[in-house]
């Protein structure tokens, strides 16, 4: 199984818009967050970030069996128009053939809480019906190929956008732990906390990589770091990767981000960076 964290950035990205400040001058781009799992010739995205366009051509990605979205805020939600267009099988350019009514290609599935369908039936029925888009709820896992993505509730501190995280299950490309460890690999998505989950209700036993907040680096974009950190630490993981990186909010450079990241046992990655489980 490999991921691949497509957008390694908070809401605004880095640089920040209208921003001269020497961190977003000195520091390499950060797109808004998204998490690409693939494995057997199967591919997921957990969130559809609006730089979903260059981050997917960027991973070589052209095809997808799956989305999920963790809740409908822009930063992870907007590039489902993009999706959108990528499921016309003609365009624009074919001329007098082409009506309001033309095919889309194969589906992908699209899953997504109910306050995001709920949001986009209201504003944008012909999304919702091109994307098929369906609920997912808490608990219930999905099976996707080899893959096997099950949903778990986070607090946001946002009532209009009840927030899901993922754990994503599948099989192992390398003897990971050993001959004696598992088969599968087991991997943690949960961006945009403003309190730990509860392990008892986080799917799974042992992550392979826990993809979290970066608040825990101590912008405090969600939540008070310290206790963000304490509260992740209860989550039985073998990595641990932030997410919402910004070194704006941080106000340091880069190298100064990193190393705090160490500090506390995090990596901190640039946009586009994998690992293969």
């Amino acid at each position: 199984m490999r991921c691949t964290l497509l957008g390694t950035g908070d809401a605004l990205g880095v640089p920040v818009p209208l921003c001269d400040c020497e961190f977003c001058a000195a520091s390499d781009p950060r797109r808004r967050p998204g998490l690409l799992v693939e494995a057997a010739g199967t591919t997921v995205l957990l969130d559809v970030p609006p730089d979903v366009t260059p981050a997917l051509h960027e991973a070589n990605v052209t095809d997808l069996d799956a989305v999920f979205l963790t809740h409908g805020h822009y930063d992870h939600a907007g590039g489902l128009s993009e999706l959108n267009h990528a499921r016309y099988e003609r365009h624009l350019l074919n001329g007098d053939d082409l009506g309001h009514d033309h095919p889309v290609a194969d589906p992908f599935g699209t899953y997504v809480p109910r306050s995001v369908l709920q949001k986009y039936a209201t504003e944008r029925p012909g999304l919702v019906e091109r994307l098929g888009m369906e609920v997912v709820s808490s608990g219930d896992p999905m099976s996707v190929g080899p893959l096997s993505v099950t949903a778990f509730a986070v607090e946001h501190g946002e009532p209009l956008f009840p927030t899901l995280g993922y754990v994503v299950r599948g099989p192992r490309s390398d003897s990971g732990r050993g001959d004696d460890g598992p088969e599968e690999a087991l991997v943690g998505y949960a961006p945009d906390l403003n309190v730990t989950p509860d392990p008892e209700t986080v799917p799974g036993d042992g992550l392979d990589v826990l993809f979290a907040e970066g608040s825990v680096l101590g912008a405090e974009l969600h939540a008070d770091a310290a206790e963000l950190r304490t509260g992740l630490d209860r989550l039985d993981a073998d990595r641990r990767v932030a997410t919402n990186v910004s070194e704006h909010m941080l106000r340091m450079h880069t190298e100064a981000v990193e190393e705090r990241g160490r500090e506390y046992g995090y990596e901190v990655w640039a946009d586009g960076e994998r690992v293969t489980l």
